[in-house]
């Protein structure tokens, strides 16, 4: 089955063993794909953290200054963002190099490169146990995977299917951030994301994963973070049911697909 979808693999250089890893299972499945060098945080000299960082808005607005490996992770996927949003591609594929492909994954990806327009973002990776408060059966191939909403999307940014559009508003709300990309982009109505997910993922943590390349934070102090933390995970869930309250009155994005919103 050939593949249409174009797909970004991120990936340090140095990581040659992942990248082996992630290539042999892309050609395992026939599925071509563009490296992308990913950014190394410490590679940043202070002018260029300061145009991708607002560690002002960071001291404000989240519970833990970030760490140079996770500026440098959101600046590798915002790289993507404008290659896809400069290209004339109407979607594609992303993914870090510590994931593990499953063989559906060729069928869900043109299952879903035939869903109308009306999408911006579609995480193909995420919790062992999901809560959609909305699903749609996907046409064949990929018969048996449904599209879903969340109450609370995942934070994992392994694998996502992104389009064009998607790309842009990401761009404009994102390009300069305070907090982890993972953060981020659960905070979907920041940038108007129409965010969707799958049930069952087509992609797994692989066990590099279970290895960090981000690096260690500097902690500060316990209970002001504890506090700030918990503020703001308090603010998320107000915000989040707000946003999920206001879809829920725009109607059913997808009537050409089977509804299916049992558990």
């Amino acid at each position: 089955m050939s593949c249409t979808v174009p797909i970004y693999l991120i990936n340090l250089p140095r990581d040659t063993q992942r990248l082996a890893v992630m290539a042999q299972q892309l050609h395992a499945l026939q599925l071509p794909f563009h490296q992308v060098q990913a950014v190394y945080g410490k590679d940043l000299s202070e002018a260029q953290q300061e145009q991708l960082y607002d560690a002002a808005a960071n001291a404000a607005r989240y519970h833990q200054v970030m760490t140079l490996g996770e500026i440098g992770c959101y600046a590798s996927h915002l790289a993507v963002w404008q290659q896809l949003a400069d290209g004339s591609a109407p979607l594609a594929m992303v993914l870090e190099d510590d994931v593990l492909l499953l063989p559906q994954l060729p069928a869900v990806l043109e299952s879903l490169a035939q869903l109308p327009p009306r999408w911006d973002m579609i995480k193909l990776v995420g919790r062992e146990r999901e809560k959609p408060w909305q699903r749609w059966t996907l046409q064949a191939p990929a018969v048996g995977t449904d599209l879903i909403r969340y109450h609370r999307p995942p934070s994992l940014t392994g694998a996502y299917l992104l389009s064009r559009d998607g790309a842009i508003k990401l761009l404009a709300a994102h390009s300069r951030f305070y907090r982890p990309i993972d953060v981020d982009l659960r905070h979907w109505w920041r940038s108007g994301l129409r965010l969707y997910g799958l049930w069952p993922y087509p992609v797994s943590l692989g066990d590099e994963s279970l290895v960090s390349t981000i690096g260690q934070r500097e902690l500060g102090q316990w209970w002001a973070r504890r506090w700030r933390k918990a503020l703001g995970q308090w603010t998320y869930t107000l915000r989040n049911a707000w946003a999920n309250l206001h879809l829920s009155r725009q109607g059913n994005p997808f009537p050409e697909l089977e509804r299916n919103d049992a558990p």
